[in-house]
């Protein structure tokens, strides 16, 4: 009884939250359309990003959760993203890689090495306030369009800025969405860009794929000084992945976890991720890991392996820093709650074990069942 008395307050509480945003939120887009951050957004899309945000808190609300997903709602519209650099040109078969930075030159600087290699023509990236020479070096590179926001970092906010980024380039355009420590991977590489996936996506109807993040490590210590990046990060679990459901709004589908981190500190992080995406009009990043609306979530195939390199040497204190407040990072930093506590109890042990798995090329995605070879 007590419990359904509580589901029915609750009920209540976000139905009525929800009444209120009918008012809230379209009076802070139209200032910010009027006379703010918004300004710059044609008329159309600016009606559908707004008309998109109500009905994603809908979701929310009738789910039972909407504390989280307004930072999304209210970060798009309050922002103050300056634009340094935004270049009009830009092919339709190709998508914008987008992604927000802070002070991470290496990993930044080997991820437009790879996403360029890759077919990528222009890049959409948005610093954070960097001051270790990352925005000099984004600013010297001519295909990327820069941006610039100094508010604080949290996750949801973040998605915020993503949204934003992307509005300046319309809907109706594919886009790949990452973090400055991932590259995205998939069998075939070597041979395809990523315009023959886009193509082959047009021409199956698919509008979201699925990835895998893999936990990327060394055969070293973990935080140990590291030159090369991709030559001593290229160690990587195939046999510890599984399957677990989830929900996205009030949308189920099955979500991955696994890796090094669950095999070792019983992490169960979500490893999925949705990062090539077709925006549609009403598209919505809301999450690291995939976009609303949620419908199509479980349609697509894991043909991504997106290898994430997370233990750099100079990573271990700003995640001590997380671990110890909340930073917004994995709700209150969780997860890096959880390597500190796997560092004070097994020291600076490595991730490498008998399963390990050398990546030398895409090919070596084959080792692991999830991923699917494209059939291009």
């Amino acid at each position: 009884m007590k419990v359904k008395i509580i589901n029915m307050l609750r009920r209540i509480f976000f139905a009525s939250y929800y009444m209120v945003s009918l008012i809230y939120i379209p009076m802070l887009y139209n200032k910010a359309y009027r006379r703010g951050t918004l300004s710059y957004l044609p008329a159309e899309d600016f009606e559908i990003w707004k008309k998109s945000m109500l009905k994603m808190l809908k979701e929310f609300c009738q789910a039972g959760n909407n504390f989280i997903i307004r930072q999304v709602i209210n970060s798009f519209a309050k922002s103050k993203i300056h634009v340094i650099r935004k270049c009009e040109i830009y092919t339709k078969n190709t998508p914008i890689v987008v992604l927000c930075v802070k002070n991470d030159l290496r990993r930044i600087q080997m991820l437009v090495d790879h996403y360029r290699m890759l077919g990528v023509e222009r890049f959409a990236i948005m610093d954070n306030g960097s001051d270790d020479g990352t925005y000099e070096w984004l600013l010297a590179q001519q295909d990327i369009d820069l941006y610039r926001c100094f508010e604080k970092y949290k996750t949801k906010v973040k998605e915020g800025w993503m949204n934003r980024i992307i509005s300046y380039y319309g809907f109706d355009h594919w886009y790949l969405l990452t973090d400055s420590d991932e590259l995205l991977t998939y069998i075939g590489m070597e041979e395809h860009p990523l315009s023959d996936i886009i193509l082959y996506a047009q021409k199956n109807g698919i509008k979201r794929i699925k990835g895998l993040t893999i936990d990327m490590y060394s055969s070293k210590s973990l935080f140990e000084k590291t030159d090369d990046i991709q030559k001593e990060f290229r160690w990587m679990d195939t046999d510890t992945y599984f399957e677990k459901e989830t929900v996205a709004g009030k949308q189920k589908f099955k979500h991955y976890v696994g890796g090094p981190r669950y095999r070792l500190m019983d992490s169960c992080v979500k490893l999925s991720k949705y990062p090539l995406v077709y925006f549609d009009k009403g598209t919505i990043s809301d999450n690291a890991h995939y976009q609303f609306p949620h419908e199509l979530l479980p349609l697509s195939p894991c043909y991504f392996g997106i290898l994430h390199y997370k233990f750099l040497d100079t990573d271990f204190d700003e995640y001590k820093k997380r671990a110890l407040k909340d930073s917004g990072y994995h709700l209150g930093g969780h997860a890096y709650k959880q390597i500190m506590k796997y560092i004070e109890t097994a020291g600076r042990s490595g991730f490498f074990y008998s399963g390990s798995i050398e990546y030398k090329n895409s090919d070596s995605l084959i080792n692991i069942p999830i991923i699917k070879k494209i059939p291009f």
